[in-house]
């Protein structure tokens, strides 16, 4: 039932004909983060992250295009590396960064961007260690975000594109349940994925 299902979707998408002047999008990337470590103290593998992207294009020439986009990115899992067991066994983090964005030659084939905004951060601490015991002092933290970046973007068929791209979202401190030394967090994200436009 659920493959016949997305079967008849994806058909009726691809039935669907695409905009010549597509003045919004919405792009779902998959991708890796790899963030700031605590000194080593807390040392941290790469996460795997999802991200979803709406862009809404309210200016453009042949040349240039300026939109307004609305990027959220979510990590569920940075592994702690660590010999210690009573350490947090992960953390969790997602950002919500509006911003706005610069196309390069945006009725190309291939397309270049760069991208710009700011907002919200939210890190969320595990509520087990290392050695699968409760972690009691476990913390949540809200912060504040900036991110930047930029990437390339290929047209595709009718309404489907695809997007690769890298951001680093900056963001003030994360609060463990031990002390860490940064004042700031980088979050590197390497992505890509589906552009849908309509």
């Amino acid at each position: 039932m659920r493959s016949t299902t997305i079967t008849v979707l994806a058909l009726w998408l691809w039935s669907v004909p695409a905009r010549a002047d597509s003045r919004y999008d919405v792009g779902l990337l998959l991708g890796s983060t790899h963030a700031t470590d605590e000194g080593a103290v807390l040392v941290f593998d790469p996460a795997r992250t999802y991200q979803a992207t709406f862009n809404a294009r309210f200016w453009k020439s042949d040349a240039v295009a300026l939109s307004f986009e609305v990027a959220f990115i979510a990590s569920p899992a940075f592994l702690v590396t660590t010999a210690n067991p009573q350490l947090p066994k992960e953390y969790a983090s997602l950002y919500l960064t509006p911003g706005l964005r610069v196309t390069v030659l945006p009725d190309h084939p291939v397309a270049f961007f760069a991208a710009v905004g700011g907002g919200y951060a939210r890190y969320s601490e595990s509520k087990v260690r290392r050695d699968e015991s409760p972690n009691p002092q476990q913390r949540d933290t809200d912060t504040g975000a900036l991110q930047f970046g930029g990437g390339v973007e290929v047209r595709g068929f009718k309404w489907l594109g695809f997007r690769g791209e890298i951001r680093d979202v900056f963001t003030g401190a994360r609060n463990f349940s031990i002390a860490t030394p940064q004042p700031r967090v980088h979050n590197v994200v390497g992505s890509g994925g589906l552009v849908i436009r309509f």
